[in-house]
């Protein structure tokens, strides 16, 4: 069974304001996750950002939308995924880890390392009881047609997810690419933009332009609800 592009849910999980000090002070901005059904079973790309946490919700007003609201929108519950995939450990691509104990959660081995740094991220929304990481040293596939591949720059262990479709591959960007307009930004004048400047701009650049270069039909972004479509 060949999957299709519509097999790759989006889910909207949060809507945040950038604070003052944020290079995007004052804009608002997606988190989404997305549910990929698969023969194997339910495989989720993010978990966004958790709840109960008063410092990041006033810091930025945030609108929270259930991810088991947004899967039951689907005809999916939380017991269906069988896996995970954070691109990152960051607060707002994690926040929900801790709904799957005893699922495996698959991260990049630096991405790991990363979070025993304080401040990097909220640690009891990445160690949890029965938390079952799978930790990885690059690319690597996780269920058949399903690839997981190293995009670094945005963080040390950043890694998006690249699915074959029936109408040709689809890729999940995480946050290796920001948003729409910044993958059509990069493919236009091979920049990035200056407008959030990335942690490590050589890595970044490289890590979209690898993605870029598997000429997807579909691209997702974990912060922006527009999808990049190739022809249009």
């Amino acid at each position: 069974m060949q999957l299709a592009l519509e097999d790759v849910i989006p889910l909207h999980l949060a809507d945040v304001t950038f604070p003052d000090w944020h290079p995007l002070h004052g804009q608002t901005g997606a988190v989404m996750a997305f549910a990929l059904r698969h023969p194997s079973g339910l495989i989720l790309y993010e978990t966004g950002i958790g709840r109960d946490n008063e410092l990041l919700d006033g810091y930025y007003q945030v609108v929270h939308h259930s991810l088991e609201t947004e899967l039951e929108a689907h005809g999916h519950a939380l017991a269906d995924v069988r896996l995970v995939v954070n691109s990152h450990l960051h607060f707002d691509h994690c926040g929900n880890n801790r709904l799957f104990a005893g699922v495996p959660i698959f991260v990049q081995a630096a991405e790991y390392d990363a979070t025993r740094q304080q401040g990097y991220t909220v640690p009891e929304w990445v160690d949890f009881e029965g938390a079952d990481y799978a930790v990885l040293h690059g690319d690597a596939q996780v269920a058949s047609g399903v690839e997981i591949m190293s995009t670094p720059g945005h963080s040390p262990g950043h890694q998006s997810v690249v699915v074959a479709t029936s109408d040709g591959p689809v890729a999940l960007a995480g946050q290796a690419i920001y948003s729409k307009a910044e993958y059509d930004h990069i493919r236009r004048t091979g920049t990035t933009s200056d407008e959030d400047p990335p942690p490590d701009p050589s890595q970044y650049l490289a890590s979209a332009e690898r993605l870029i270069g598997l000429r997807p039909r579909r691209v997702h972004f974990s912060h922006d609800r527009a999808a990049w479509n190739e022809g249009h």
